[in-house]
């Protein structure tokens, strides 16, 4: 069984002023074209498929992206298996679970591999078996994003502090797995290990928008390892981890942001047989997009710009400004290089030997809309504030509260 492994899509995901949509879409092409090149069984997403608080006509939106992209990948017998992230909305990962179960239901009673040639979406901790055309049965633990309603459920105990909360899920999904595996896994049969969490690894990475006390850790050796493959998400930085080649994070398929700028981005190809992997796994790169962050001290430097950086039509640039009132034209300036970085997502721009500064939000030329408004103005404000993540993360949902108020519901 070939499995394509890719992980924190993202979807509808923006920086700053720009929307990612085309950008992620691009990638997901090259992924559908790697699924035919490899002749691919099953493609992973493990977690972080949309964008947390995206509004609903965005997710139709996105959806609509993966049906159009990956719907010969399914026709031909192809699967694809979907873990919940924390950036996915856990009511509409449900809201489609259950959709899915009632256009194409599965008799849960009946045992054997489940049919090929559609999408599954875990959104609880969950046991799958698949087999291939050859029929190749190979046994998939599903461990979507540990949060109260998924693992904690059942928990009688109350916790009083975030630390004491992190702790319970844990535990909890450490003792979910061992019970899938003593009540389901098959020894004579290969098994992946699907799940989107936070495991400490050799190479240094950022979390996406989340802080690390918000989060759920564990460490390298609290997971057990012998699977023939474990395919993580949540970690956008490509890696191998404890020392093996087969327990993996394969990384977001897009840079989302300027810390993810030097990162190769790629999936993870692996061929899974009857004892096994049958090689080691394979990293398929994408053509991830450039992200810069430019300084301009003087105007005059202005000229040379596109012979320092490449792909200036598709780059996103994040620059810093500095020019001389009466002996520069700011307007004209601005206008010369919306051509030259037509995709920058936020700019600061200051006058020589002044304090004040004018930053994108007071320069957008184009209207934004209320959320970005709101993002954009809170991520200047709180550059470098220790409360940032907090602040953002209330914002987040007032936001999407609103949203969702104002918003005809439609899916």
């Amino acid at each position: 069984m070939r499995i394509l492994h890719t992980s924190d899509w993202h979807l509808n995901d923006r920086l700053g002023r720009i929307s990612r949509q085309d950008d992620i879409v691009k990638r997901l092409e090259e992924i559908a074209n790697y699924l035919d090149e490899h002749k691919v069984d099953v493609m992973i997403v493990a977690g972080d498929l949309f964008s947390q608080y995206n509004r609903l006509d965005e997710l139709k939106s996105a959806v609509g992206k993966m049906r159009d992209i990956f719907q010969p990948f399914l026709l031909g017998g192809g699967t694809i298996i979907t873990i919940s992230g924390n950036h996915d909305n856990e009511a509409f990962f449900d809201l489609m679970h259950s959709a899915l179960d009632l256009a194409d239901p599965i008799d849960l009673n009946k045992s054997g591999a489940r049919p090929t040639g559609r999408l599954y979406l875990a959104a609880q901790p969950t046991y799958l078996l698949l087999q291939d055309k050859a029929g190749q049965q190979v046994q998939f633990i599903l461990m979507p994003y540990p949060t109260s309603s998924r693992y904690l459920k059942d928990q009688k105990t109350k916790y009083g502090s975030l630390d004491e909360k992190n702790r319970l899920l844990h535990e909890s999904m450490l003792q979910k797995i061992d019970r899938i595996k003593n009540k389901f896994i098959n020894p004579q049969l290969p098994s992946v290990l699907v799940g989107h969490a936070h495991i400490r690894g050799s190479q240094l990475h950022n979390l996406y928008r989340i802080s690390e006390r918000e989060d759920v850790v564990f460490d390298a050796g609290d997971i057990p390892t012998n699977w023939a493959y474990a395919a993580y998400g949540h970690i956008h930085k490509p890696q191998a981890l404890a020392g093996t080649i087969h327990v993996r994070y394969s990384g977001s398929i897009e840079r989302l942001d300027y810390g993810e700028r030097d990162d190769e981005k790629s999936v993870v190809l692996v061929e899974i047989g009857a004892k096994g992997r049958t090689q080691e796994p394979v990293c398929l790169s994408l053509n991830a997009t450039p992200i810069y962050r430019v300084e301009i001290n003087n105007p005059e430097e202005i000229a040379s710009l596109k012979d320092k950086y490449s792909e200036l039509d598709r780059a996103l640039v994040d620059y810093e400004l500095t020019y001389k009132p009466g002996e520069h034209n700011r307007d004209a300036i601005c206008r010369e290089l919306d051509k030259i970085f037509p995709r920058w997502y936020n700019r600061e721009i200051m006058t020589d030997g002044s304090s004040i500064s004018l930053k994108s939000s007071t320069l957008v030329a184009n209207t934004q809309d209320v959320e970005t408004t709101v993002r954009t103005y809170l991520e200047q404000q709180l550059a470098g504030n220790k409360d940032k993540d907090a602040v953002l993360k209330l914002a987040e949902q007032l936001l999407a509260d609103e949203t969702f108020n104002n918003s005809e519901v439609e899916i």
